[in-house]
C-alpha cells in the first residue's frame, strides 16, 4: 500500500459514517451544477447486465418501501467507482491516451463484490449499497490504480477511508441503513475507463482491463 509520503490524498467532500467508524465516499449533486456539458472520466466495476437489473429491481423495492417518488438509475448506469480522474470541458485524448498506458500495467486477480444493505448519504440525495465490511481486494485495487496514475504524472485520487458503494438513485426522502432480502453480489473480473457527460443520462465506455489469476 502506499505510504503518506508516495500519495496525495484528495479526500472527498463529504462521507457517510458507517459501522465502526466506516464512511462511504460521495460526491454531491450540487457539485456539478456548473459542468453541465463538461466530460467526466473516472474508473469503475460494471456489474454483468443480469446483476444490474437486480440492483434496478432492488432499487424500485426500496422505493416502494420507503414511499420514494423517484425512479432507480437505468441498468447501463450502475456501477462501482474505483477512481476520479477528472472534470474536462472538452473530450481529453491526451488524457485518455495516458491512463489506458498507465492501466494496461495494473495486475490484480478477480474478486468477489457484495452489497448486502442499502442507506441513504447524508446531503447527497444518493441511496446506495453497499457493505459494513470493506472489500480488501477492492481497496488494493483502489490504490494500485492511484499508484500507476502517479508513476506517469497524471492526477489521481487516493482515499485511505474509501468505502465501495453502488448508487441505485437520488430521492430527498432518507432512507435508512437495512439489510437486503438478497445480496446485490458478482465476481469482477475487468474494471473501465467511463466518459459521463455531465447532463446526459449515458456513460461511453473509452476501455477496459480484465482482471486475472
Amino acid at each position: 500500500m502506499l505510504g503518506k509520503a508516495e500519495v496525495l490524498r484528495i479526500e472527498q467532500q463529504s462521507f457517510l459514517r458507517g459501522r465502526a467508524g466506516s464512511t462511504v465516499p460521495v460526491q454531491p449533486q450540487q457539485k456539478y451544477a456548473d459542468d453541465h456539458g463538461k466530460s467526466n472520466l473516472f474508473l469503475a466495476l460494471v456489474p454483468e447486465r443480469e446483476v444490474a437489473l437486480q440492483a434496478v429491481e432492488t432499487g424500485r423495492e426500496i422505493a416502494r418501501r420507503y414511499g420514494l417518488s423517484k425512479s432507480p438509475r437505468p441498468h447501463e448506469r450502475m456501477h462501482v467507482s474505483l477512481n476520479a480522474i477528472g472534470t474536462y470541458p472538452d473530450f481529453p485524448d491526451d488524457i485518455v491516451f495516458a491512463v489506458s498506458a498507465a492501466m494496461a500495467t495494473v495486475k490484480a486477480a478477480p474478486f468477489e463484490v457484495n452489497f448486502d444493505r442499502a442507506m441513504s448519504v447524508t446531503n447527497a440525495r444518493a441511496v446506495v449499497l453497499a457493505n459494513a465490511i470493506r472489500s480488501e481486494e477492492m481497496m488494493d485495487l483502489h490504490v494500485q490504480l492511484a499508484k500507476e496514475m502517479w508513476s506517469v504524472g497524471l492526477n489521481f485520487t487516493y482515499n485511505p477511508r474509501f468505502m465501495p458503494h453502488m448508487t441505485v438513485l437520488y430521492d430527498d426522502v432518507p432512507v435508512p441503513e437495512h439489510l437486503l432480502a438478497e445480496p446485490v453480489r458478482w465476481i469482477a473480473r475487468e474494471f473501465v475507463l467511463i466518459r459521463s457527460v455531465i447532463g446526459k443520462s449515458e456513460y461511453e465506455y473509452l476501455d477496459r482491463w480484465p482482471l486475472l489469476d
